[in-house]
């Protein structure tokens, strides 16, 4: 075959795309993924409708019921972007993968797009059931539907960024099981513990992208950008609990985008497969 007989680039890319959400159901990551989602929304939501707890508000209501989409988001985007480039190191089969006639950006891209779109159809089923229990205490038309279409798009933004984040941890390993095990424990487990030992500190968790999914619930409620707590103690203590201006948010989350996106495909580049 020619040079020119080749796929485009265009083609090469739905290709990619297409393969890559196939091994998603193949594997059943996507279907167990669903379910954990679902489960454990729907367990939220049945027991604030059981115990009443519908808050001021719509927006209060959603506000906390979106709040824990960061957490969601993260272990979503592990799972479904913590191997993706991994998988093509250490093995034979992706010694073949990479020895096609593809070039590496476009396969890069490809798995990129799949894993935004399997996230994303995730983050519509969390949406689409805590939006049931905003409609169930308040009706559809109290529910404040501009907001919730700012939410899901920052929402989008998060998954974006912490897939590219997720690429990059792949993009140095060549085991898929430590490359997601290491994803998970980098952006998740020690933000997490990061943003703990900030909290009794001056320093703003500016670099968190935990902290930055905040915005995705704060468009329901405006939280103020810095709540301080005071603990009683033998010396005192003063415990910060920092919440983003959204728009914050939103910068810090282009930011992992675009440095990590970049990284990962330089690097997923010029690393070689070993066969």
């Amino acid at each position: 075959m020619e040079l020119h007989d080749l796929p485009s680039d265009t083609a090469q890319w739905l290709t990619a795309v297409r393969r890559q959400l196939r091994f998603y159901l193949k594997t059943w990551r996507f279907v167990g993924l669903l379910l954990f989602v679902a489960v454990v929304d729907i367990a939220v939501t049945a027991l604030n409708i059981a115990y009443n707890s519908a808050g001021s508000s719509a927006g209060d209501y959603l506000y906390n019921a979106i709040g824990a989409m960061p957490t969601f988001g993260v272990i979503v985007g592990a799972f479904i972007g913590g191997d993706a480039l991994a998988m093509d190191f250490g093995s034979g089969t992706g010694y073949f993968m990479l020895v096609l006639p593809v070039r590496r950006i476009v396969l890069l891209l490809g798995r990129y797009a799949a894993a935004f779109l399997a996230a994303f159809a995730l983050i519509l089923v969390y949406y689409a059931i805590s939006l049931s229990g905003a409609v169930w205490f308040y009706g559809f038309l109290g529910v404040p539907w501009g907001d919730v279409v700012e939410s899901i798009g920052i929402a989008a933004l998060f998954a974006l960024a912490v897939l590219a984040a997720a690429f990059l941890f792949s993009s140095f390993f060549r085991s898929p099981a430590i490359s997601i095990v290491v994803t998970i424990l980098a952006l998740f487990l020690a933000f997490d513990i990061v943003d703990g030992i900030l909290s009794i500190t001056t320093v703003e968790p500016w670099f968190s992208i935990l902290y930055a999914g905040q915005a995705i619930a704060l468009v329901f409620e405006g939280q103020p950008h810095e709540t301080i707590v005071r603990v009683t103690a033998a010396r005192g203590l003063t415990i910060r609990s920092w919440t983003p201006y959204v728009w914050e948010g939103v910068a810090i989350m282009v930011g992992y985008l675009v440095v990590c996106l970049v990284l990962s495909a330089i690097i997923y580049q010029r690393k070689e497969s070993k066969g």
